[in-house]
């Protein structure tokens, strides 16, 4: 029995190794289902700003090119009983174009019943309350506005936990992350006091031809960060609101909305979408308000993508041309502009 184990395990080791070669491979085992695959996604961008110059940390980079990108490996796996029950894992190791190790995206455990509850912990993204479509590029102003997604997880250093529930075209979640707050407060003069604790209920209804979503984000922990006087100022709650509304098969329209009441200032963002069969453009507008000085700062994003299909007859090769366009303007000064391109490459196996 012994030399047969040794000739069997090598042999289908080979086999797993041979068959995960090829992409998207399936494998049934008495332990469920076992799918190994992943995606290349490189980049070559040129814009007019950049990151702080290594050389001068006092001066700013502009008119940027680079090359960039990741490679990530998708391995997961579920085992469902008849009755619905399951459980399951995922997995994505990620490296960067100059083969160095990088986060993954998801990396949790999940059990529950099939199309009724589920219980998720890891690191993980929670439901989308303000999609940015096909966003092949974005200028760096787009980051700068709360778009109800503080809580959505994949933090560098928090834990996540999930409870899900199914109820026909009705979709409810609540997710919370703890001890982290995904750098809210990184660029702050704060200290941190407590680890913070973020709660995220969404509920969301999909019909036929429209999705509507509504959710909050809520910090249960309001003196998690003090500034230097002692003072809480991490009490804030955010909302944010979706739609989406299926014109055709080939026609599509979106409206997002996210609002942030906050110690230390108000912010918001709306913005509509548009896709057309391969082409996808979006805007947004946002505006911070800074209450230690009583100055708001106004944003402005315009965004646009379009993707070719099956490069050179590949149907897993696609090509996606971005471009983008923003403003920003604090109080009085003069408004600043950021723009710039991208050509991205995407390949699945």
């Amino acid at each position: 029995m012994k030399k047969t184990l040794n000739v069997l395990v090598p042999s289908v080791l080979a086999l797993f190794v041979a068959s995960a070669a090829h992409a998207g491979a399936t494998f049934d085992t008495p332990q469920g289902k076992l799918n190994i695959g992943g995606d290349v996604e490189y980049d070559l961008t040129a814009q007019n700003f950049g990151d702080t110059n290594s050389g001068n940390p006092t001066e700013s980079v502009s008119d940027v090119q680079k090359a960039s990108g990741r490679i990530i490996f998708d391995v997961n796996g579920e085992r469902v009983l008849s009755n619905g029950n399951f459980a399951g894992f995922k997995i994505n190791p990620a490296y960067s174009t100059n083969g160095d190790y990088l986060d993954g995206e998801d990396s949790w455990f999940s059990f529950g019943v099939k199309n009724d509850w589920a219980f998720k912990m890891g690191h993980y993204e929670a439901y989308d309350l303000s999609p940015a479509g096909q966003d092949t590029y974005v200028v760096g102003y787009g980051d700068n506005l709360y778009r109800a997604k503080a809580a959505r997880g994949r933090a560098n250093d928090g834990s996540q936990v999930m409870f899900s529930k199914e109820a026909g075209q009705w979709h409810m979640e609540v997710s919370t992350l703890f001890g982290d707050d995904n750098g809210m407060y990184d660029s702050a003069a704060v200290e941190k006091n407590k680890d913070p604790l973020l709660a995220r209920p969404v509920v969301a209804w999909t019909g036929e031809t429209v999705t509507v979503a509504v959710g909050a984000e809520l910090n249960l922990i309001s003196d998690a960060y003090v500034d230097a006087a002692g003072e809480d100022i991490s009490d804030w709650t955010g909302y944010g609101a979706t739609t989406t509304v299926k014109a055709n098969d080939d026609l599509s329209f979106s409206l997002r909305g996210a609002y942030k009441a906050a110690d230390e200032g108000d912010g918001y963002s709306v913005g509509p979408g548009m896709q057309y069969q391969n082409f996808y453009a979006a805007y947004l507008y946002g505006q911070n308000e800074d209450s230690s000085t009583d100055v708001d700062t106004e944003y402005n994003v315009v965004y646009a993508s379009y993707k070719i299909p099956a490069v050179m007859g590949i149907d897993n090769f696609d090509m996606y041309l971005g471009a983008s366009w923003g403003d920003e303007k604090v109080g009085d000064a003069d408004t600043t502009e950021q723009y710039g391109g991208r050509v991205r490459f995407k390949y699945f196996f």
